[in-house]
């Protein structure tokens, strides 16, 4: 019975019942105290270089402290705290509380779990809101979605409606399947833009994650920029097989004209060891800052950026992942190589300064059919 198989993987892999659907809802704070929120706990059931088997749980703290751990009203016996690499400084540092998992329970008995910060006594309860199970032995069969993209929190007011549906509508021509973008409603006051997130939402494109940080966003690195990205790598571990990270004014281009974008990735990841791809840039000059801005911008810089680099991750088996590149990995064996522009590259549409070369892969790819669904989304929305 294929259905009942289907429905077996699922539960295997960690949609139970008690847990919320992972591709909707919010990013949700649990306030530890004026030190400290927690989010996203999850049971990861990879045995590799960060400890098995763990209880883990995404938190906001001012400074290293000491906590403990109860999970199903047994004391953990192996807590650690590990502080995410891309900090900087700031009074607000993103860390992952590691909670062995007690004998004789395992992971899907586990629905929350207690912490405590030591020092002053204060504990709270985390729901569970991801099951990360065994990397190794996951199949192609089993990703609900090939492709997907994770866009960080929204801020300033460069989104604005058509480059949010151009974005959309070239990640679909590329055969992306979803979109994740995280985004504080509070802060989205323009009209158009809001309609367009929900046109796009309850057309099943995009996932929108509510993202409202319980501090001055001042006091976060890059306005907590690095726990979206950390929260949607969870959200498509086990789910997606390809997810790339990048900005709205960035596209991952195929740079032979005879593969898709998905066979393209397929390549860069036939080393079975392969967990991530930095790969390399061209800015181009955004002199007409007019969406459809990939169709009237084809001037870039003639080199390659390698530092400021973008990722696409096989998800499960990436511990953490930065910005700009792959903090770490959950094997040891496990690489993440620079591509260098070769096969696949990132167009980044920025100032408009730079020459001298044309960079004409998406136009040549998708003028007619991106300008057609683009046209017919802005009229439909009148934005």
């Amino acid at each position: 019975d294929l259905d009942t198989i289907d429905e077996e993987i699922k539960y295997a892999r960690r949609l139970l019942d008690e847990i919320p659907d992972p591709s909707k809802n919010r990013v949700q704070f649990s306030k530890i105290d004026d030190n400290g929120y927690a989010f996203s706990a999850f049971t990861d059931d990879r045995n590799g270089n960060m400890g098995y088997k763990n209880v883990r749980i995404l938190m906001f703290i001012t400074g290293y402290d000491e906590f403990s751990c109860e999970i199903n009203g047994k004391r953990s016996y192996g807590v650690t705290l590990y502080e995410l690499s891309e900090n900087h400084k700031m009074k607000w540092g993103l860390f992952i509380l590691n909670c062995l998992l007690p004998e004789g329970i395992t992971f899907n008995d586990v629905n929350s779990v207690k912490i405590s910060r030591i020092s002053t006594g204060v504990t709270i309860q985390i729901p569970i809101r991801y099951r990360i199970q065994d990397e190794k032995s996951m199949t192609p069969d089993e990703y609900d979605y090939k492709m997907s993209t994770c866009v960080p929190a929204l801020f300033g007011h460069v989104y604005y409606a058509r480059k949010i549906i151009e974005f959309v509508e070239l990640n679909s021509l590329q055969g992306i399947d979803k979109t994740y973008i995280y985004y504080d409603p509070v802060k989205m006051n323009d009209e158009g833009t809001r309609r367009t997130l929900k046109f796009y939402s309850d057309n099943l494109k995009i996932n929108l994650i509510e993202f409202t940080l319980p501090f001055n966003s001042h006091d976060v690195w890059y306005h907590g920029q690095l726990a979206t990205i950390t929260d949607c790598l969870l959200r498509n571990t086990g789910i997606t097989q390809y997810t790339f990270f990048n900005d709205f004014d960035e596209f991952f281009v195929p740079v032979l004209q005879n593969q898709t974008l998905l066979e393209t990735v397929s390549g860069l990841f036939e080393d079975r060891k392969v967990a991530s791809q930095r790969t390399a840039l061209k800015f181009i000059s955004t002199k007409i800052n007019r969406s459809p801005y990939t169709l009237k911008n084809v001037i870039s810089t003639k080199r390659l950026e390698t530092r400021f680099t973008k990722c696409v991750v096989r998800p499960e088996m990436v511990f953490e992942q930065g910005i700009h590149h792959t903090s770490r990995v959950i094997q040891d064996e496990y690489t993440s190589p620079s591509h260098d522009g070769s096969l696949l590259r990132v167009y980044h549409y920025r100032e408009p300064k730079y020459c001298c070369e044309k960079e004409t892969l998406l136009k040549k790819r998708y003028e007619y059919k991106l300008r057609e669904e683009f046209d017919s989304v802005v009229n439909l929305l009148e934005v």
